[in-house]
């Protein structure tokens, strides 16, 4: 349930101003703010379940962006190649292993588009 909602968050991050001005909202005082349900309804002066409904139809389209453009997952990859890069680092510090390098200096090229 937790990574579910990280993963609207993140999708929120990237796709939010995409949203209707009125879901932006919602969205943003249920992401951002952290805020319930109720206390959305309360603040909006809109119904508990208007509120549901806005933030399921919302994730929707949140989902179809991500499915159409990827942004999300690409920038999950680099995050991870990064780390990847970073621990071939360290351990190159290490060993003076100069594999490790070659490695790290792999990732960063197919990240990048470089290529000796």
């Amino acid at each position: 349930m937790i990574e579910k909602k990280l993963r609207l968050v993140d999708l929120f991050d990237f796709y939010g101003k995409m949203l209707t001005d009125k879901q932006f909202e919602i969205m943003d005082l249920y992401c951002n703010c952290d805020l319930s349900l109720a206390e959305i309804s309360e603040n909006l002066s809109i119904t508990r379940q208007a509120v549901h409904d806005a933030i399921k139809r919302s994730e929707k389209i949140l989902e179809r962006y991500e499915s159409q453009l990827g942004l999300y997952e690409r920038s999950q990859k680099r995050e991870t190649d990064f780390m990847k890069i970073i621990r071939l680092i360290r351990n190159y510090q290490t060993s003076e292993d100069m594999t490790l390098l070659e490695q790290a200096m792999q990732i960063a090229e197919k990240q990048t588009g470089l290529s000796e």
